[in-house]
């Protein structure tokens, strides 16, 4: 039984999470001299389903998730894994890791009216993130979270229930200490654990919730540079900083909210109440002669896209047809007038290759038209996708593309080419833009015109959207000579890269088209606010700010 003194204690502990809680929301408005101690903003597309690492796969949850927990390790700013929650040493087989963990602490919870044992400060072990990555590989864990991890010994075997637990390649000794054993060296391994999934969770806490794990703020217990302090459905999730954050004193923000939804995200970063916001090319303009910053990505992939499921555009020959009979030369003069890069490969200009640009002079051209080759290949491809007919010849094809104009032009281009060059006749459907993305996923379509920012950080990452196994194919389109070079690309460099991207052009199941721009826009009197690639790609948010600064107008 709690003493009076015992209890006098708690009390004064919540009263005291209860006046932090009021400076963190009056920091959202003020900083220091230094412009540290800053609250700072952030839009949110849509709120969480839940907060849990091991579970989450919408991108609001990952983005939060991103900065409220910490793997044993973390992509620095060129994408390259540095230690984070442990320093690590690898075998010379390349096949068993050891982590030695940083000294930290998970976040506490105080509730109102209840006593519990995690309002104290309590240590993260090795234990955690056993037990994290046993929850991610458990059966029913979700297949496209477990099958990142699947390079652990037995991984597979253990998701699909043929094997307990305890057959996972992962163990601990003691508490500072988690030893990782996979099937085969992978190189790419360290980055893998920066994903949610990686994530720690303490068990005892998990069971604590009972079935309400990461659904509220009392509900969840975290190990990174912010912790939750407020969950405002349908509105905010407000954090605040994680004191007990083993690197506390190197991160600046005393809060950061994540706000659901923006109507204006001009007026929002002019008015201070967002402080980094996506933005079109025609607000970029608007902004022209303020102090607000404007950042330029090129992440994204304007594409045709094939459903390579159906015939007769199962058979590469087509594809590759219909991609040669384009006139190239009209389709490009008009993106350019649009403000448009053409595409000069399936890799847009800011994937990289160990940190550095994948695109370059020497892997980067245009396509090019040739009638000849294209009739060519699509006599053999008709020969081989109809081998009972005397003189097959192409049905009529559906094209379609996003209701705005400007893909509607674009997908005319395409059409008229193949009138002309392959007396080939083809339908427009155009829809809103929501819906040919739900289309893509669901296979339900033939040909498409689609822009898609892939989630991967590096080159080979987004290669991997092509491979039988991911969920972000749309194409259906799956050769094992292509899952074998993308796996090659993932442990290599810039050659592997290149041969499978060349494995993808010989394949054709899209035609890249375009380079569109993506663009954001950064508070004024703000320093240290990153706009990251990619959304983040799968390990994070889109905005780093763990050094972000803030000063009054």
């Amino acid at each position: 039984m709690d003493t009076s003194d015992e209890k006098e204690g708690r009390l004064m502990k919540r009263l005291l999470a209860f006046c932090l809680m009021a400076v963190l929301l009056l920091t959202l408005t003020g900083c220091g001299d230094d412009g540290a101690g800053a609250g700072f903003r952030f839009p949110l597309e849509a709120e969480p389903a839940q907060l849990d690492p091991q579970v989450s796969t919408d991108p609001a949850a990952i983005t939060v998730l991103s900065v409220l927990f910490e793997g044993l390790t973390r992509l620095d700013d060129r994408g390259q894994p540095v230690p984070a929650g442990a320093n690590w040493t690898v075998s010379a087989d390349g096949r068993t890791y050891t982590f030695t963990l940083r000294q930290n602490q998970w976040s506490t919870v105080s509730v109102p009216g209840e006593e519990t044992p995690w309002d104290e400060p309590t240590p993260v072990t090795a234990q955690d993130y056993l037990f994290g990555l046993q929850r991610a590989l458990s059966p029913g864990a979700p297949d496209s979270l477990a099958a990142s991890l699947y390079v652990i010994q037995n991984a597979r075997a253990v998701h699909t229930g043929q094997q307990g637990l305890g057959a996972l390649g992962v163990r601990t000794e003691g508490d500072d200490r988690l030893i990782i054993t996979l099937n085969v060296a992978d190189p790419s391994f360290p980055a893998t654990l920066a994903t949610t999934p990686c994530m720690p969770c303490n068990r005892a806490f998990f069971e604590y919730t009972a079935g309400r794990y990461g659904l509220e703020k009392q509900y969840l217990i975290t190990n990174g540079p912010f912790a939750l302090t407020a969950w405002n459905h349908g509105e905010s999730l407000l954090l605040g900083k994680h004191e007990g954050y083993r690197d506390a004193a190197a991160v600046l923000p005393a809060a950061v909210r994540y706000v659901i939804g923006v109507d204006d995200p001009v007026e929002s970063l002019r008015t201070g109440q967002m402080d980094a916001v996506a933005l079109t090319a025609a607000q970029v303009e608007e902004l022209a002669d303020t102090d607000i910053q404007t950042v330029t990505l090129q992440d994204t992939v304007r594409s045709l896209y094939f459903n390579t499921a159906q015939t007769p555009l199962h058979n590469a020959d087509i594809r590759r047809a219909l991609r040669d009979a384009v006139q190239w030369e009209t389709v490009y003069g008009y993106l350019q007038a649009q403000g448009e890069a053409p595409a000069t490969g399936y890799l847009p200009p800011d994937a990289t290759v160990a940190g550095e640009a994948y695109r370059n002079p020497g892997n980067s051209a245009r396509l090019v038209t040739d009638v000849a080759a294209a009739q060519t290949a699509l006599g053999r491809g008709l020969k081989a996708a109809y081998p009972d007919e005397k003189t097959p010849s192409l049905p009529r094809l559906t094209v379609l593309a996003p209701e705005d104009g400007y893909s509607e032009d674009l997908a005319r281009y395409l059409i008229q080419s193949w009138q002309k060059n392959l007396k080939l006749y083809c339908t427009l459907e155009t829809v809103p833009p929501a819906t040919v993305e739900a289309r893509l996923r669901a296979g339900n379509y033939q040909l498409a015109v689609c822009a898609v920012t892939l989630s991967g950080l590096t080159a080979a990452e987004n290669l991997t959207v092509y491979t039988a196994s991911s969920a972000e194919n749309f194409t259906g389109y799956g050769e094992a000579a292509y899952d074998l070079a993308v796996n090659a690309a993932l442990t290599g460099g810039r050659p592997e890269v290149t041969a499978a991207e060349t494995l993808l052009r010989q394949a054709c199941p899209t035609v890249p088209l375009s380079f569109p721009s993506r663009y954001y826009g950064i508070a004024a009197h703000t320093a240290g606010i990153h706009v990251r690639p990619f959304g983040g790609g799968v390990y994070g948010s889109p905005f780093s700010f763990q050094q972000a600064q803030k000063w009054e107008d």
